[in-house]
């Protein structure tokens, strides 16, 4: 009988550590934006350096070689770190099997805990190999969606600034990102499969939302407030048109404008 209550407990014990993390990625975002005029980190690496499968999940090699050459310490996971008392990414590319699992800003104790599918390590593509020793294995990904509006004009890489913003309360900047294709519940999106297995991704949208934490995960905003939520609230369930989107919820927004992301801005 004790050992079902025990679960539960150490279940939310490792919910309450996450959301943590993610006020934490609040405040050290905060006090970014204060000090570099009130524009936000890049989500990824930019294109004018990275190609695309390093922008979306880059190796422990590129991450390294990028900040040796001057390049990415704009990222939000290398930016954002030392302003709360924890290492850039860069400076674990010299030791990568430490940092999974390592009790720092990055690690969700549950990802950790749930450990790695064993199909999850065989996806037969290098790019989402769940592999820690190949690249870093994310808990939390940075918001890619928050300048979709402006996707067709400036594309996904241009930098998020606090005038933009609408509502801050609302705009979604981290997000737990699922880490592991078995994962439920997820809404599968049939015209973009392949989204199933970009796991443990440095940034996150409704298609990458994990739901680790009893059927929900923890979302951090542009205001600094965290909070968990339940999948089902998070991410557009029943629809034909836009499975695995944005809902619209008034009190998420992935938009820096307010408005719901359109399917064709999805993943």
């Amino acid at each position: 009988m004790l050992l079902p209550a025990l679960a539960k407990a150490k279940a939310k014990a490792q919910q309450i550590v996450c959301l943590s993390n993610t006020k934490q990625w609040g405040l050290a975002d905060t006090m970014y934006v204060d000090e570099s005029n009130q524009i936000y980190p890049y989500y990824k690496f930019q294109k004018s350096y990275a190609s695309n499968q390093e922008g979306d999940n880059p190796d422990w090699l590129s991450i390294g070689s990028y900040h040796q050459n001057g390049q990415g310490d704009d990222v939000w996971f290398n930016a954002l770190p030392p302003l709360v008392a924890n290492k850039p990414l860069y400076t674990w590319a010299t030791s990568p099997t430490d940092f999974y699992g390592s009790k720092s800003v990055f690690t969700c104790p549950t990802a950790f805990s749930q450990g790695i599918d064993s199909v999850d390590k065989q996806a037969g593509n290098d790019q989402y190999d769940m592999i820690p020793g190949t690249r870093p294995l994310f808990s939390y990904g940075m918001n890619s969606h928050s300048t979709a509006a402006e996707s067709g004009v400036l594309g996904y890489t241009a930098p998020l600034k606090t005038q933009k913003i609408v509502h801050p309360s609302a705009l979604v900047l981290f997000a737990d990102v699922r880490n592991r294709s078995a994962e439920t519940p997820f809404a599968v999106n049939p015209a973009n499969p392949a989204n199933q297995v970009k796991l443990a991704t440095p940034q996150v949208y409704t298609t990458r939302f994990s739901s680790r934490h009893n059927q929900g995960g923890n979302l951090t905003f542009s205001d600094g407030h965290a909070a968990y939520f339940k999948y089902n609230y998070v991410v557009l369930q029943s629809s034909t048109t836009n499975p695995g989107g944005d809902p619209g919820q008034p009190d998420i927004n992935w938009d820096c404008s307010g408005a719901q992301v359109p399917p064709s801005n999805g993943e």
